[in-house]
C-alpha cells in the first residue's frame, strides 16, 4: 500500500512539474473588427478597378545621394470608392495598412529591401504619407496611414516614394525593383 501511495504521490508530483515547466510568459489579446463598409480600392489611376498598380521613380545619379539620403520623390495615390458608390458609406474613416509581412520590408529601417532582380545597390525604398507632413512610414511598425474621411462616397489617400540611401559612398547604378502588399482600413 505504501509502495502504490509512493507512486501516485511521484506521479502527481511529475504532473504539477511539467505543467510548471510550460508556464506561460504572458497574453496578448487580439481585437479586431469587421465592417460591411464595401469600398472599392484602385492604385494609381481612380475607378481602375483594381488595387495592383506600379510606381515609376525617375532615374537619378549615384551621385545624388551624396548631399541628401533621398532622392526621386515621387507621388502617388490610392482611390477609395467612386462617386455614387453606395456601399462607400460617407463619414467612414479609410487608411493604409502596409503590411508588415510583405517579403521586401527591412524589420530594422521600416523601408523596402531591393528583389534580387535588382541590378542597382546601396538604395532602399522608403514610403512618405503626404497627410503627414511627408514624415517617412516604418513599413515594419507602422499601424497605418493617417485616415481620411469618404465623402461622396470617395477618398483619396496620398504617399510619396522615393529612392534613399543610408550610406550614400554604397549606391552603385542598376535597375531598382521591390514592392509591399497593403490593405485598406475603415473605421
Amino acid at each position: 500500500m505504501k509502495k502504490q501511495a509512493l507512486i501516485i504521490s511521484l506521479l502527481a508530483a511529475s504532473a504539477f512539474a511539467s505543467t510548471s515547466a510550460f508556464a506561460a510568459d504572458g497574453t496578448i489579446d487580439f481585437t479586431g473588427a469587421i465592417t460591411a463598409v464595401t469600398c472599392s480600392i484602385s492604385g494609381g489611376t481612380p475607378g481602375s478597378g483594381t488595387g495592383d498598380f506600379n510606381v515609376t521613380l525617375p532615374t537619378v545619379q549615384a551621385s545624388a545621394f551624396t548631399a541628401n539620403p533621398a532622392a526621386g520623390s515621387t507621388g502617388y495615390n490610392i482611390y477609395i470608392g467612386a462617386a455614387g458608390e453606395a456601399g462607400c458609406v460617407n463619414g467612414t474613416l479609410a487608411a493604409v495598412h502596409y503590411e508588415a509581412s510583405s517579403p521586401m520590408v527591412d524589420r530594422a529601417t521600416g523601408r523596402l529591401n531591393l528583389l534580387p532582380a535588382s541590378t542597382a545597390a546601396g538604395v532602399q525604398v522608403r514610403i512618405l504619407d503626404a497627410l503627414a507632413g511627408n514624415a517617412p512610414i516604418n513599413l515594419f511598425t507602422n499601424v497605418e496611414s493617417t485616415p481620411v474621411t469618404v465623402v461622396g462616397n470617395q477618398a483619396t489617400l496620398p504617399f510619396i516614394a522615393e529612392y534613399y540611401a543610408a550610406t550614400p559612398a554604397a549606391v552603385t547604378p542598376g535597375s531598382v525593383l521591390s514592392n509591399v502588399n497593403y490593405s485598406v482600413t475603415f473605421n
